[in-house]
């Protein structure tokens, strides 16, 4: 984790928040959400919410009522309970890619994802110290049936990892697989946990204004078991909202409170995080623009707004259009990264590994990033004025330099950052070498990262054992 700024990144003044949060009200009370799924609907009604059909349109009130029982703050539990973090405080998690059906090699040439890249990510992710929750859906492993991809990945997350996890979302189905297999692992029969997140579900609103079937089933079914729902609209500046920043945002926020009522209307405290994906468009194409200037700034204000409504806060960081780990991918990447620590970001989503806006996955890239978020946790990292860092005794001694200073030696370790990717090597050395760059650079530290992979606290057991059969019994069952 990283600790946040002492002060945020913020583009609004307190009069334009007002603005964009009651124009917000204002479209859920008027034009509402459509809601795909009679079950979520009835919840809403029985709420107090306006049904007309599968519309849904909320008073001001009522959604200020129900949005306010929402914790800001909460723990995500993980097995091995050192691994635990809490969502919603003083600084940034940070968790890897989701949803990239391809692999992308050095040239950026893609093949389809598969479940062993999909157990090799989890493994990375697990040993990784700049991860903080493993994530979700790494990869889609396209070499498993559709039916038994959840109960796969959520196997392998589990297994792989002791870290906090997201799981599966396909429907109702998908989000019974993975919240049966996290109670079979954390030995409870309790629907709810006992009281304790142990995992997010990520919940799409389907912009403009819009909550699909599948994604309400799996918003009703994490909410229900007292796991966290990470919301997130499909926002894209001129193609699913409108083209002014300010207007896109008053969108987000109304999906985003909306679904975030529904949640509250079917468990109270049940928690829950909002936040910002894409934001941005690439006009040109009609696609994403993961990496423009539009998704930082989509971030920005987001968390501005997150702070004026409650709630923890989430971003795509670490993004790029970039088909591959180059110089483009670099500074798109440390772009959005920085946008969402500086602006008070809880969560980061695509934290590690994506290119080509989200749709492939790179073993390069991803320990690329972790070498970025080194240098952002350094730069968090708020300097002491004790006097043993200030010095003055070792300064006034005027040493010829201060490399063979005990001082140097002491503070060495605390003070500067261990980067693994900057070759401190001469230019001669370097050239003979073969002038590698830092995707070059990447491939041994990659293994060096797999290697530590082993590492990762065990299933116990009962848990392993218990683990096993349930997932030969799904899978019999699945066919």
């Amino acid at each position: 984790m990283i600790a946040h700024p002492r002060v945020y990144l913020e583009q609004l003044d307190p009069v334009q928040v007002e603005d964009v949060y009651r124009a917000a009200l204002r479209l859920l009370d008027g034009t509402g959400l459509a809601v795909a799924l009679p079950d979520a609907v009835r919840v809403l009604a029985d709420a107090g919410a306006r049904v007309d059909g599968g519309r849904v349109r909320f008073a001001p009130e009522l959604v200020e009522h129900l949005v306010g029982r929402t914790p800001r703050r909460f723990t995500l539990h993980a097995r091995n309970p050192a691994r635990s973090v809490e969502v919603g405080g003083g600084a940034l998690l940070v968790s890897p890619g989701y949803g990239s059906p391809s692999v992308a090699d050095t040239e950026g040439r893609r093949r389809d994802a598969t479940l062993a890249d999909f157990e090799r990510f989890a493994a990375l992710a697990g040993a990784c110290d700049a991860i903080d929750i493993t994530g979700g859906l790494l990869v889609e492993p396209l070499d498993v049936p559709a039916p038994l991809r959840p109960l796969e990945i959520t196997r392998s997350l589990l297994e792989r990892s002791d870290k906090p996890f997201l799981g599966s979302v396909a429907g109702a189905a998908g989000s019974r697989e993975s919240l049966d297999l996290a109670r079979v692992v954390f030995a409870t029969g309790s629907a709810d946990f006992d009281g304790r997140a142990v995992m997010m579900g990520l919940v799409n609103v389907n912009s403009p204004l819009r909550l699909d079937d599948r994604m309400a089933e799996a918003l009703l079914a994490y909410a229900r078991a007292g796991q966290a729902v990470l919301l997130t609209p499909g926002i894209l500046m001129g193609v699913t909202a409108p083209v002014t920043a300010s207007g896109a945002l008053a969108q987000a926020v109304a999906e985003l409170l909306g679904c975030a009522a529904l949640v509250q209307a079917v468990r109270p405290g049940s928690p829950v995080v909002i936040g910002t994906g894409g934001f941005g468009a690439d006009l040109r194409t009609g696609g994403p623009g993961f990496g423009r200037p539009e998704n930082a700034l989509g971030t920005v204000l987001g968390a501005q707004m997150a702070r004026r409504i409650g709630l923890p806060f989430r971003c795509s960081g670490m993004v790029t259009g970039s088909r591959v780990p180059d110089n483009r991918s670099g500074y798109e990447r440390m772009m959005t990264a920085m946008a969402g620590w500086s602006a008070g970001v809880h969560v980061c989503l695509q934290g590690a590994g994506t290119l080509d806006s989200i749709n492939s996955m790179s073993y390069e890239q991803f320990v690329i990033d972790t070498e970025i978020w080194a240098y952002l946790k350094r730069l968090a990292a708020r300097p002491s004025t004790d006097a043993g860092a200030l010095a003055v005794d070792v300064i006034a001694s005027l040493p010829v330099d201060y490399l063979g200073v005990e001082h140097t030696m002491e503070h060495l370790a605390s003070e500067m950052a261990a980067v693994s990717l900057a070759t401190p090597k001469s230019y001669d050395e370097w050239l003979a070498e073969g002038a590698p760059d830092v995707v070059a650079l990447a491939g041994p530290r990659l293994a060096a990262m797999e290697h530590a992979a082993a590492g990762v606290q065990p299933l116990d057991d009962r848990a392993r054992r218990d683990l096993d059969r349930h997932v030969r019994e799904r899978r019999r069952a699945l066919g």
